[in-house]
């Protein structure tokens, strides 16, 4: 998949309209005299698309207007990953016996920054999916959360074409003296960047370590690129900087997963 046109600097001649094809994502981008217009629309039953266009002129859409006191000729696109953490289940019921461990890769949906004039300041942020909202842990001590239907593989081989999606490498380490029984993991995305690899999106490396069942996991974050697709080149920056060796609440099972 060729993203090299999506995450440098756009130029965009008076009265052009783009068009950004984006897994489920359609988002237009016109231009006009110091104001810039933008529309989306999702379609998620259609094919997975990746692909940029210039319409001569501007369709007939629910626009949303952005005025700009200042010459700007140019928009920047950023992928993002989603604003709150995410709800993943496994390809089956996983059991991690003392001192085991177990790595996945999951395909998040990412959202789409869009920035503007001379210093790109963020200006709107869209969703290439619709997510559904979650609640995860206990009724007093969860958190909302989006659910998505995803699984985590085992294998990269066995991950789909979704273009709009970014592989998180995450490891799940038992240290606990106990078997740690999951259905669903809580995945907390708003520490990890996103790099374009290759052929698909892929984030900086992460590790849960169960601890046991009376205590929250220890989270932590890879630094750099990760080792897979040559996803060297960072086109997304992480919503906030890591804590090293975060305590979050990371594993649960029906009991503790709200629907909303």
């Amino acid at each position: 998949m060729d993203y090299g046109q999506l995450w440098d600097p756009i130029k965009v001649a008076p009265g052009e309209t783009l068009l950004v094809r984006f897994g489920p994502l359609d988002f237009w981008i016109h231009r006009g005299d110091r104001e810039w217009h933008m529309a989306h629309a999702h379609v998620p039953d259609g094919p997975e698309r990746l692909g940029l266009e210039r319409l001569p002129e501007m369709p007939g859409l629910d626009w949303t207007r952005w005025v700009i006191n200042e010459q700007v000729d140019e928009v920047l696109l950023q992928p993002r990953m989603p604003d709150r953490p995410l709800i993943v289940r496994p390809e089956m019921p996983v059991c991690l016996l003392p001192n085991q461990s177990v790595r996945f890769y999951i395909g998040v949906s990412s959202w789409v920054s869009v920035s503007l004039g001379q210093r790109f300041r963020d200006i709107l942020e869209i969703p290439t999916a619709r997510l559904s909202n979650s609640w995860f842990g206990p009724a007093t001590e969860g958190e909302l959360c989006y659910a998505m239907r995803t699984t985590a593989k085992l294998r990269e081989e066995d991950l789909q074409g979704h273009p709009h999606r970014a592989v998180v490498p995450l490891e799940v380490r038992n240290l606990s003296d106990e078997k740690l029984d999951f259905e669903r993991l809580c995945l907390h995305t708003d520490n990890l960047r996103i790099y374009q690899g290759d052929g698909r999106m892929w984030s900086n490396q992460g590790r849960v370590s169960y601890r046991g069942a009376d205590k929250w996991s220890r989270v932590a974050y890879a630094r750099g690129a990760p080792p897979y697709d040559r996803a060297e080149r960072l086109v997304g920056a992480a919503r906030r900087p890591a804590e090293r060796g975060a305590l979050l609440r990371t594993f649960g099972d029906w009991k503790n997963l709200i629907d909303l």
